[in-house]
Formats: structure tokens, sequence, C-alpha cells
């Protein structure tokens, strides 16, 4: 029988490499970065099986829009598998270049460090009622744009050993940077939610629109025609506690009826009519 020494090393470097990587899988339990689909390497979790299970749900919540230089909570939620223990790594891409500074533990928390601008673990979290969760920071780019945020995470059972352990990516979380010129805050004071009739009211074409916001929350001011489409959004992002006034202008639309909302975290509010006249 002829050996092949060629094959025989390449095999055998083969085999080191993913020695190696499962090495510093299993003995680095203080997380490790590179997992997620960024760049689309797609090298998952791979110390705790070959390929990803869709028996683990992994989510990015996080804001669909935020205003450029602004900080946000991220949480990513890790769900099913053998649901003892959980470790995650978040990465982001934006406008297709990585931006190490976006990316960021809350202060205090020693559960989450950061490693070449990505995040990951410390120590693997014990999981509870089958979900187990690591909430972050993200500080948009000054520059407007759009984002893209990538994670992993594993669900294992905690036995020290990589037998019967899941893992899963998230989907891909795009997220748009806006510049939120137009928004104006007037005061930092506000004890309900609530939204002005528009001023002037007809109008032609800009209008004033003074809004009051609790507590800080996603807060999105919708315009729609009479048939319920939505037209524009001159507000959609993160805003604290306080009094804003925004202008609407509707420059490129016709002569009617329109109607505004006000929405908060997701609950409408109210909702009010204003008529535009040419």
């Amino acid at each position: 029988m002829k050996f092949n020494s060629k094959k025989i090393i390449i095999y055998t470097f083969i085999l080191f490499v993913i020695g190696i990587f499962a090495y510093s899988f299993m003995f680095f339990p203080t997380g490790y970065v590179g997992t997620t689909r960024k760049n689309q390497v797609n090298l998952g979790c791979v110390c705790h099986g070959d390929t990803a299970t869709s028996s683990v749900t992994v989510q990015i919540i996080a804001p669909d829009s935020i205003p450029a230089g602004s900080t946000v909570l991220v949480r990513i939620k890790t769900s099913h598998g053998p649901a003892v223990r959980g470790g995650f790594n978040l990465a982001n891409f934006r406008d297709n270049g990585a931006d190490t500074l976006t990316l960021s533990g809350v202060p205090g928390d020693t559960m989450v460090r950061k490693q070449d601008g990505e995040l990951t673990h410390t120590n693997p979290k014990y999981f509870d009622s089958d979900t187990v969760s690591w909430v972050v920071r993200y500080t948009a780019s000054s520059v407007t744009g759009w984002d893209t945020l990538y994670a992993t995470s594993n669900s294992t059972n905690g036995n020290g050993h990589s037998d019967g352990d899941n893992w899963n990516w998230s989907l891909n979380k795009p997220v748009r940077i806006y510049n939120p010129i137009g928004i104006t805050p007037i005061s930092s004071v506000a004890e309900k939610f609530s939204i002005s009739q528009n001023y002037p009211n007809p109008f032609n074409p800009v209008t004033q629109i003074n809004f009051s916001v609790a507590k800080a929350s996603e807060v999105k001011i919708r315009v729609f025609d009479i048939l319920g489409n939505v037209i524009s959004e001159p507000v959609n992002g993160k805003l604290s506690s306080g009094t804003y006034k925004v202008d609407f202008n509707a420059s490129n639309l016709s002569s009617g009826t329109y109607f505004y909302s006000l929405i908060a975290d997701g609950i409408t509010i109210s909702t009010k009519k204003m008529l535009l006249v040419k």
C-alpha cells in the first residue's frame, strides 16, 4: 500500500487547526469573538456542535433607527436548547467597515467584555425559565447611514463537555443611523405622553407639532393619508423624557386631510387630524 505523504500532512494540519479551535472554545470559558456572520465567516460556536441548531433561538433586540451620536441599550436573548448555561458574541459592521467604538458593556457589568471591537461574556450565564440574556450599549456613529448587528450564542448542558450542547446565529439586525434634524427639545420635564394639535392648521407647506415624552422611549410620529397609508415619519428614535417640537414639511404632498399619531414603545398614544391647503 502506497502512502501519500502530502495528503497525510494536509489532513494532519486540518485536524490540528480544528483541535486549536476546539481547545480555545472548550478551555477558555471567558468568551470568544469572531464567531458571528460578520464578514460572512460563518464560523459559529463549533466547540458546542458542528453546525447551528434551529432549536436554539437567538435574538438581537434593538431599535430599528437610532439618532446619530446617541447611545441605546441592546439586548441579546437566547432561548431553548439544553438551557443550563450560555454565552454570546455580538459584533457590528457599519457601512462595510468595523467601528470599534460602537459596542460596549454597561458600566458595572462584569459579565461582558470587549475584544477586537466585539463583545462576549466573561463567564457563561445561567438560564432562567429557558432564557438567558445580556444587555449591552450601542453608540451610534455621528455619521448617518446603516449599521448591522450580528450575534451568536450557545445553550449548553453545563457538564464541561461539548456533547449535547447547541448553538445558533441570530438574524442580522440592520440599524438606521439618522440625523434628528427638526426635532427641538423644549423642556426636560413631561408628566405624560401627549401630542398637540399642529399649528398652523390648515397649513402650507410646513406645520409644527409639539409632543411630550413621559419617560425614555422609542418614539415615532407617523403621518397617514386618508386611506391609512404611512406617508412620513418625522420622528423615529429613542428620546429622553421631555417636551419637543418637530416641523413637518408637506411640500411633496397634495392638498387634503392627513392624520398623525404619536407612538411610544409600539403603543399608539393619540391620533389627530390636520389639513393641507395649497
